[in-house]
């Protein structure tokens, strides 16, 4: 019976390759001396397996053969990798870039069910996984193997259900090489990662524009403006600016012209969502890639270091204004270096500050005075000692001699020693207490004469 199903088809086929502007129902049947029911039938298999085209002419239908490729002819010609798999997922055919990736030959392939397939070098377990039912329509998905030489392969899978040229049924199996672009993608996105972790956990601020368009913000962005993300995303960066800066950075950003050397610096305020003003320090970078012009921002807040220096430029003022008003010398030596005096020392001596600043406190020293003072300094450099009094002899610069009364501490900061000197002159007071000295040996001098 099959024989003579087999044979009605092989008919139809010969009658229209030699009739190739087609034929009815009618006039097939005719030909085969059959009625056009069953005719009609046989037409409805070769329609469905592919092998004959119909078009329609009002109510008529015409019949004309197909023009296929040999399905052997598409297997080696084509770069997907393709499997056909009968109704009961047997091996029908197998093109040379699947069986290469198995590491199969035809012959262990073919005719073997598709669960019973065993690669040497290959986990196939993912591909038998997704082939558990047989597919009734077009189905799409991503499936992996696990090689055991390269590593991990990806493939898109196309499962397409199948007629063959006697009726049965069955679906072919499609795999086309993305490995690469999947790779990529994911090296991508584990950049992307990098990048987020790197840009959310950084102290400063950072904003992304393309095209003047903010596209990236972290979140420091938000803590130093007080902004919430939605409402940085939807404002235009610029308005954060104080309005008397905005003049300054706004040609920073400014698409018709290029950065100065890629980078651009700016310090400024901005106006927080709560009314308050943040001192900032502001890195713009400038990059422009194909019609994209970037511009990487970069913000610091440094409110708190302005409040500090503005604190110590506050409290040095203080230091000078008490260190030049007082009626004591003041000399200060950081690592045996001169770094201040004030006016009072440069009357005493008669050096200018220029001057001093040459000099160390031994040049300074009359001659016999100069290995005392020695000893002091280098005690006091240990910041071990408590402070040291003293009293010596200045030289000075037109070679007068100075008493002078004073005191000697060092303070260690890290690695900075810092000495300092006060001293008072007490010239006046020695004189008198030098001429008072005279007198009372003059005066017990001549009482001793009377004697």
């Amino acid at each position: 019976m099959m024989h003579d199903y087999q044979q009605e088809l092989i008919l139809i086929k010969n009658l229209l390759k030699q009739n190739p502007e087609g034929m009815s129902v009618t006039d097939i049947a005719k030909a085969l001396k059959k009625n056009k029911n069953t005719t009609g039938r046989y037409l409805d298999i070769l329609l469905i397996s592919g092998q004959v085209n119909m078009r329609t002419y009002g109510m008529a239908k015409v019949f004309t053969l197909s023009q296929r490729v040999p399905l052997s002819a598409m297997l080696s010609y084509s770069k997907d990798l393709i499997m056909v798999l009968d109704n009961e997922s047997r091996i029908i055919e197998i093109n040379d870039n699947f069986l290469a990736l198995l590491y199969l030959t035809r012959k262990e392939a073919v005719g073997k069910n598709i669960s019973f397939l065993k690669s040497p070098e290959v986990d196939v377990h993912e591909l038998v996984n997704s082939l558990a039912t047989t597919p009734s329509e077009e189905t799409e998905t991503t499936l992996s193997f696990q090689v055991k030489e390269t590593g991990e392969r990806i493939f898109k899978q196309k499962s397409i259900p199948t007629v063959f040229d006697d009726g049965a049924r069955g679906f072919t199996i499609i795999l086309s090489d993305v490995t690469g672009d999947i790779m990529r993608e994911r090296g991508i996105r584990e950049w992307e990662e990098r990048f987020r972790m790197m840009a959310e956990n950084i102290q400063d601020g950072l904003l992304i524009l393309e095209n003047e368009k903010c596209t990236f913000v972290n979140r420091r962005v938000a803590e130093i403006t007080g902004y919430t993300f939605e409402e940085l995303w939807a404002m235009d960066p610029m308005t954060i600016i104080a309005p008397e800066d905005r003049k300054k950075i706004k040609p920073l950003v400014d698409p018709r012209k290029n950065l100065p050397s890629g980078l651009a610096e700016f310090h400024g305020l901005i106006r927080r969502k709560d009314g308050v003003y943040r001192h900032v320090y502001v890195r713009i970078t400038g990059i422009e890639h194909g019609e994209i012009l970037y511009h990487f921002v970069i913000i610091t807040d440094v409110t708190d270091l302005q409040l500090k220096d503005a604190a110590l430029v506050e409290s040095e003022q203080r230091f000078r204004m008490m260190a030049e008003n007082i009626q004591d010398a003041v000399l200060i030596i950081e690592n045996d270096q001169f770094v201040y005096a004030n006016r009072r020392i440069c009357e005493i001596s008669g050096y200018s500050l220029e001057e001093l600043s040459t000099k160390n406190t031994q040049d300074l020293a009359t001659p016999e005075t100069r290995l005392m003072m020695d000893e002091l300094y280098r005690k006091s450099q240990t910041c071990t000692e408590p402070p040291a009094k003293f009293q010596t002899w200045m030289l000075c610069k037109n070679g007068e001699k100075r008493c002078i009364y004073g005191q000697i501490n060092s303070v260690r900061h890290g690695d900075t020693v810092s000495t300092y000197f006060t001293m008072t002159d007490v010239t006046a007071f020695a004189q008198r207490e030098q001429d008072l000295m005279d007198r009372i040996a003059a005066l017990e001098k001549r009482l001793a004469a009377d004697r």
